[in-house]
């Protein structure tokens, strides 16, 4: 069955590309062939623990989508898997410099509206709403610490966020948006045959279904007193580089064997 991601829900499409976007292609290549190849074996013992065979069916379609991309021979699955540690790293350090620019910017609105200012406590409370959600995307989160930035080198709060680490803040928002900027760059310069997204999405729908298989084997070496699927099903090749790009379905630990 060929893979078709048109049919993907954007919620869903979301889902796959924040998990896709933490790992390599060639290491969910290996996960995808070893856990298909323990599903050849033990299929049947992951049904009842909500494996299906559809989902099995899925795996192997977007195992062949990453072959048909070159993966496995050529260089482009190396180089994704180091620009994706840098965007990811970039993606944290631009978390960091952003809620610390928050907070910096909290403060001073206080400071300001309880001395009267009240144009820039406005100016420093729009700030805040406006930057109240966080983006998914790289240049809008970028774009956003921009706007922070600005917001505390404003001549009616620079003194008041001085005060408080605003040259901090800003400088760190600087090197942040700098770096997110350049590591999505990066990214976007590693598509084989298909695009940097259509990869990462590709990659987190690997990761997605070997947890799952993974998490059901888990159980059924339980039940079933069946030991030996732990290993079969072991997540060798996509430990988690951080917890915080897990959706709800990750292991709790690294895993084994």
């Amino acid at each position: 069955m060929p893979l078709d991601l048109t049919t993907i829900s954007p919620k869903g499409r979301d889902r796959y590309l924040r998990i896709g976007r933490a790992y390599g292609s060639s290491d969910t290549l290996k996960q995808a062939n070893k856990t298909l190849h323990a599903l050849d074996s033990h299929a049947s013992a992951l049904v009842d623990g909500g494996f299906a065979s559809e989902d099995a069916v899925l795996l192997e379609a977007a195992r062949n989508a990453l072959i048909d991309a070159g993966v496995g021979r050529d260089e482009a699955a190396g180089k994704k898997r180091s620009t994706s540690q840098a965007y990811l790293a970039a993606t944290t350090e631009a978390k960091a410099a952003r809620a610390r620019a928050r907070s910096v910017l909290v403060a001073t609105h206080r400071v300001l509206e309880d001395a009267g200012c009240e144009d820039a406590a406005r100016t420093v409370e729009t700030a805040l709403d406006r930057a109240s959600v966080l983006p998914d995307d790289a240049e809008k989160l970028a774009t956003q610490l921009d706007a922070l930035r600005a917001t505390l080198n404003r001549e009616d709060v620079v003194e008041v966020a001085k005060k408080r680490g605003g040259m901090t803040a800003s400088l760190s928002l600087a090197s942040a948006s700098a770096s997110l900027r350049a590591a999505a760059e990066a990214r976007e310069g590693t598509g084989t045959q298909l695009s940097t997204e259509q990869m990462d999405l590709i990659d987190g729908i690997i990761v997605t279904l070997c947890r799952a298989a993974r998490n059901t084997a888990r159980l059924a070496a339980a039940s079933q007193s069946q030991p030996a699927l732990l290993k079969a099903f072991a997540l060798t090749h996509i430990k988690p580089p951080s917890r915080a790009v897990e959706d709800d379905g990750a292991d709790e630990a690294p895993a084994t064997g």
